[in-house]
C-alpha cells in the first residue's frame, strides 16, 4: 500500500513489486533507485528509477550505495514505471555522491547506446514527426 501523500523523489529509495518480468529482468519485491523528480512522478503516477540488488557482481554499471548491508544499483537497469500500481514504499535515501555516479554511468550508457546507433545508420531521434 502506498503511504498516503508520498510521492517519490529523486535520490529516494522505494521498494516496489517488479512482478511481471521477463528474461533477464530482476523480478519480485525489490529496492529501486528514484531518478525522475517528484514534479514529474506526482502528476503522471511514473517514475523513472533503476533497480537495486545486494547481489554484487562486478559489473562496470554497477555503483555500490553500501557496504553494510552490501547493495549496489544497476545503473543500466533504468525503468519507467506506475509507481502507484507497484506499491512504492520509501525506504530511504541514497547520497548526493551515490546519486551522480548513477547518473554519470546511465549517461553514459545512453551515449555509448548512441554513438553505436550513429556509426550503423540507425534513426536515434527523439522527434514524432513522420
Amino acid at each position: 500500500m502506498v503511504k498516503p501523500g508520498y510521492v517519490p523523489d529523486t535520490g529516494d529509495i522505494v521498494w516496489l513489486h517488479f512482478d511481471p518480468q521477463a528474461g533477464h529482468e530482476q523480478a519480485g519485491h525489490r529496492p529501486a533507485l528514484v531518478l525522475s523528480p517528484a514534479r514529474y512522478n506526482g502528476p503522471r503516477g511514473m517514475t523513472i528509477c533503476c533497480l537495486m540488488t545486494s547481489r554484487i557482481k562486478g559489473y562496470p554499471f554497477e555503483v555500490v550505495d553500501s557496504d553494510d548491508p552490501p547493495s549496489v544499483v544497476l545503473a543500466d537497469q533504468v525503468k519507467s514505471l506506475d509507481w502507484r500500481a507497484r506499491r512504492a514504499e520509501r525506504k530511504g535515501r541514497v547520497s548526493p555522491a551515490t546519486l551522480t555516479e548513477v547518473r554519470a554511468r546511465a549517461r553514459l550508457l545512453r551515449l555509448s547506446h548512441a554513438a553505436y546507433a550513429d556509426s550503423h545508420g540507425a534513426n536515434t531521434s527523439t522527434s514524432c514527426s513522420p
